[in-house]
């Protein structure tokens, strides 16, 4: 009995011991692939500008951002994922059978040539399996057709029919309808409440900002709706919104940010302020854990483009008035408020 007990003993074991190597040579497999994707071209590019929506491995958000890791577009011919990037998505799309209200920021002006052949080439290689890689000259041709078909894409069904026509079935494009802006409101833009300073005197005609005073074009209607309540409740001070805000009857303050939600003004922004561009890249893309501060685009999403309603884009946004709420914001903080 001891002897069987003994010989038990000793399978027992060496078949943990055995178990227990093969799980150790698998997690020190799966570290060192993670080691090579996070070295491989490209992959510091996605992470910083993609993976806040399509999640570092590539699975998206269930119900509100496609997936890359398998998708057929990914898997397509390389120009597809290229002019994908250059022209964003505003539209419905099917990838895998999952159905998507697609929203996707166009990059051409964010990225160079070189960078977005170096994301795209990480991401075929990665999530579609192919490695063959996209050159910067793929790019430049690319943006040179893109600039002859300005504007995202409609959703799936304009990919499909233009790039992929093999692709799987997609939902019609149905073009938003926006309604002319009542008189009413097109007054209070150019000539305010007659008490106080027009929305146009500051923010622009068409709500592309100036200065100090910031771009509020195609800002989301719930997020400018908010602010403009908090201006009028003293929940946010300015002193010269407060008294623009406290004039409007709620109903005006709705409209407003309604009207302003739906331009679609080109940014005339640009890096005036002679600040450190690395150092601004460096904080937005990864922040400084020594001094506490997170990644910026942490929170206002991939390149600064938002997350609708609750944090406003960043990016574009004229560099005076943002250099003023940060400074605002740090005065808050050592007062403790």
């Amino acid at each position: 009995m001891a002897i069987a007990l003994a010989i038990w003993g000793t399978l027992t074991l060496w078949r943990d011991a055995h178990a227990g190597s093969i799980a150790g040579r698998q997690r020190g497999d799966e570290a060192a692939a993670d080691t090579r994707r996070a070295a491989a071209p490209g992959a510091d590019l996605f992470l910083a500008r993609c993976s806040s929506c399509h999640q570092p491995d590539g699975s998206g958000i269930a119900g509100a951002v496609p997936p890359l890791a398998g998708s057929p577009l990914v898997k397509a011919d390389p120009s597809v994922v290229v002019r994908i990037l250059l022209r964003g998505i505003d539209g419905p799309i099917t990838v895998a059978g999952q159905h998507f209200d697609g929203h996707m920021p166009s990059f051409a002006s964010v990225l160079d040539d070189d960078q977005l052949a170096r994301i795209a080439t990480y991401v075929r290689a990665r999530f579609g399996d192919n490695a063959s890689a996209v050159s910067p000259s793929d790019v430049a041709a690319a943006r040179a057709w893109a600039a002859g078909h300005p504007g995202p894409w409609r959703g799936g069904d304009e990919i499909r029919a233009a790039l992929m026509p093999l692709l799987e079935p997609q939902p019609a494009y149905v073009a938003s309808l926006i309604a002319a802006p009542d008189p009413s409101i097109l007054a209070l833009v150019q000539h305010g409440t007659g008490g106080g300073w027009s929305c146009a005197s500051c923010h622009g005609d068409l709500g592309e900002g100036h200065g100090d005073a910031p771009r509020i074009a195609g800002l989301s209607s719930p997020y400018l709706l908010a602010q403009l309540r908090a201006f009028a409740g003293g929940a946010r001070t300015s002193d010269a919104m407060a008294p623009v805000a406290t004039s409007l009857a709620d109903a005006q303050k709705i409209a407003l940010a309604s009207y302003y939600s739906q331009l679609a003004t080109p940014s005339a922004s640009v890096p005036a302020l002679q600040g450190a561009l690395d150092r601004g890249e460096a904080l937005a893309l990864d922040g400084d854990s020594a001094k506490g501060i997170p990644a910026c685009f942490s929170c206002h999403g991939s390149s600064g483009f938002g997350v609708a309603p609750a944090f406003p884009p960043i990016a574009a946004q004229q560099p005076a008035y943002t250099a003023g709420r940060l400074a605002g914001f740090a005065r808050q903080a050592k007062q403790g408020s």
